[in-house]
């Protein structure tokens, strides 16, 4: 009978394991080709991200110095996605893109 109540506590939603998230959307293009952008500001909330390359060229992505066009940013190529994952780095992330108006979709949570 024991074991059936410890199944049933684990099988049964808790209030302590719900946790609201909050979605940011950070989504937009690059403003100055050539230069780093904030895409993220520094949030120690953060549990993960997603910065998905919408454009006709590469992206790159920093998330501990200014994004430069090369390594050691991660490069996200045209259609591809970059994602941060649990626990995510609270900085802020910065993005860089050789032309002016290259979009990007950008989530935060």
């Amino acid at each position: 009978m024991i074991r059936v109540l410890i199944l049933a506590a684990l099988m049964s939603p808790s209030a302590a394991w719900a946790q609201a998230v909050t979605y940011q959307d950070r989504s937009g293009t690059i403003t100055a080709g050539g230069t780093a952008q904030v895409v993220m500001p520094a949030w120690s909330g953060r549990h993960g991200c997603v910065v998905q390359n919408q454009s006709a060229g590469s992206l790159w992505v920093s998330e501990t110095a200014t994004a430069v066009a090369g390594p050691p940013s991660i490069l996200i190529p045209v259609n591809q996605q970059f994602l941060c994952m649990s626990p995510a780095s609270g900085q802020a992330y910065s993005i860089i893109g050789a032309t002016t108006a290259q979009a990007f979709a950008a989530r935060e949570w």
